[in-house]
């Protein structure tokens, strides 16, 4: 998951220091959000609960503690960092007095204007550093993505989910987050006692415990997160909002898996960035192989690393004349991760609200790759060392680099 960097600033001026500073920093590319109001700050934080808040140090400190007060309650992990600008600083006093002042406020650390590749690059490797959180209690995000529906998608988010909830009864939580058409529920044969929309309408009071209430359970041991039961509910739940879902939901539970609508659009973007690794799921069909190739070149574009993608080549068919294993890897440019055999089975427990995987199938070779899935998932969890908290950076330095303007849209 990409760390989040909120910068609050007058002076716009701070934007061009920080970008020409970004590009010389490899190691580190962290979504980066300006803003220049307050109460732009304020919800900012909330959402996306970043890693550093940068906040310009002046005169001001009466208004400087009132936002690190509300910064500290709504957003307690996050690193505050004063930005300071020596000719503004000598007109107000010492840089020491001035340095000594926001420390007894809240600051952890600073950067001096105008900002450097190597000051900046010695901050985040400061304030990025993995020893900030502890790995164990962060949970794991897995994405299951395609832009061509029709593939199976949501049928392997459950059956994965509901795998990984045997294993782990209530330390897994499926969201879906297929916000126009979202079918987790109906596959799984529950009546959600709540879905997204509610978590949107109670976003001030949101937090671990509200959201795990938000949930519906389900005899497999997983907790659901549905949909919005119509696509008008739907319509005001924004990308800050699902990162900010996310972000409680990894500090709860061991797995979150979340199902997608089958449109590369903000909301899924926002779920990409979440995610530790992403499923991207299709069929050995043509027309779909051409459309998910595309896809790849997409991920490509917004720099989401190919080591945490996973390609499934799901309700695999030899019959026919269809592509075979090799030729769907040779025309993808990508190794297969996981074959999910073609079985009647799995249509018709969805069609009745059973996981596949719950039902007595020792020796389903179908039943037998979605165990896999969820046993690569799990290793995942326990053994990787790659970007295992909030504000953690890869051992391999692989991450992605964003911005966003004062509206808030990426640039």
């Amino acid at each position: 998951m990409k760390p989040h960097i909120l910068i609050y600033r007058k002076d716009v001026l701070v934007d061009d220091e920080l970008e020409k500073a970004f590009e010389s920093v490899s190691s580190i590319k962290p979504i980066v959000n300006y803003r220049n109001e307050v109460h732009q700050v304020i919800e900012t934080a909330r959402a996306y609960q970043p890693a550093i808040v940068m906040l310009e140090i002046g005169p001001e400190m009466s208004s400087l503690q009132v936002l690190i007060d509300e910064l500290g309650a709504c957003s307690p992990h996050s690193a505050i960092v004063g930005l300071l600008q020596t000719d503004r600083v000598n007109a107000v006093g010492s840089e020491s007095g001035l340095m000594i002042q926001a420390l007894r406020l809240g600051v952890e650390d600073f950067i001096r204007r105008p900002i450097s590749s190597r000051d900046l690059q010695q901050l985040l490797t400061r304030r990025l550093s993995p020893r900030r959180s502890d790995p164990a209690k962060i949970g794991l995000t897995v994405s299951f993505l395609s832009n061509k529906g029709g593939v199976g998608k949501s049928t392997a988010a459950v059956n994965v989910a509901a795998e990984l909830a045997r294993r782990h009864p209530g330390r897994v939580l499926l969201v879906d987050g297929s916000l126009q058409m979202g079918v987790c529920a109906t596959q799984l044969n529950v009546q959600p006692k709540a879905t997204l929309v509610d978590a949107w309408e109670q976003r001030d009071r949101l937090d671990e415990r509200l959201l795990h209430e938000l949930t519906t359970s389900h005899d497999s041991g997983l907790q659901l997160l549905a949909a919005p039961a119509n696509a008008m509910e739907a319509a005001e739940i924004d990308d800050a909002m699902i990162s900010r879902i996310l972000l409680l939901a990894r500090r709860r539970y061991d797995f979150v898996l979340v199902d997608t609508f089958p449109l590369f659009d903000r909301i899924n973007m926002a779920i990409l960035d979440m995610s530790d690794e992403a499923y991207v799921v299709l069929e050995n069909v043509v027309p779909t192989m051409q459309i998910v190739r595309g896809f790849f070149d997409l991920l490509d574009e917004v720099d989401f690393p190919v080591d945490r993608q996973r390609v499934v080549l799901n309700r695999f068919s030899k019959t026919g004349g269809s592509p075979s294993r090799h030729d769907v890897e040779r025309y993808l440019g990508r190794t297969v991760d996981h074959v999910v055999p073609y079985d009647k089975r799995i249509v018709q427990s969805a069609n009745i609200g059973h996981p596949f995987v719950m039902s007595p199938n020792r020796f389903s070779k179908s039943a037998r790759a979605i165990r896999e899935m969820a046993g690569a998932i799990e290793q995942l969890r326990t053994g990787s060392t790659v970007m295992n908290a909030i504000g953690r950076v890869s051992s391999n330095g692989a991450d992605v680099s964003a911005t966003e303007d004062d509206r808030g849209a990426p640039t």
